[in-house]
């Protein structure tokens, strides 16, 4: 009485097909998965420049490694805040990096942050961000991760939930 074994595998396959997973900063690597984010839904794109811009990915001087692999030049580009301003028009954060010119400070500085990893699973019109984000200051590192996550309807993405910069949603 059970269901056909053709039948489950077709109801596996329609799941896995509703989940898509983009790993930009792979956990065993901690480094930017240039060809994934050079080839990213302009969407994600957007999303990927908004992560760079409050998190460091090995950033030296106006150059850090996800802004420069999404193709937007350097950090806080017009590129990069166009997207961010586009894709996230009402959201607290986004005002924020985007009045700081999405500045971060370089891996030299004695305060800093880097992604150790950086992922998106979008899952209908929900998207996850997974992340570890390393910050250090003055010698002392804190990780802060997520999930964070949005909603993406009529093409702007909509905070549900968010662990970075969080205190800038209150």
């Amino acid at each position: 009485m059970g269901f056909p074994l053709s039948f489950l595998f077709l109801i596996f396959l329609n799941a896995s097909h509703a989940q898509k997973m983009y790993d930009l900063i792979p956990k065993m690597s901690s480094k930017v998965n240039n060809k994934l984010a050079a080839k990213l839904p302009p969407n994600l794109r957007a999303l990927a420049a908004f992560y760079s811009a409050m998190g460091g990915t090995d950033c030296l001087e106006q150059e850090c490694v996800l802004t420069t692999a999404l193709g937007l030049g350097n950090q806080g580009s017009n590129e990069q805040k166009a997207l961010i301003q586009k894709y996230f028009p009402e959201d607290k954060v986004a005002k924020l990096v985007l009045g700081q010119n999405c500045y971060l400070p370089p891996g030299s500085s004695s305060s800093f942050s880097n992604f150790l990893s950086l992922s998106l699973t979008v899952n209908g019109s929900s998207v996850t961000v997974n992340y570890r984000l390393a910050v250090y200051d003055h010698g002392n590192r804190k990780i802060i991760q997520g999930p964070d996550i949005y909603q993406f309807a009529n093409q702007v993405f909509i905070n549900k939930k968010r662990v970075l910069y969080a205190w800038a949603d209150k």
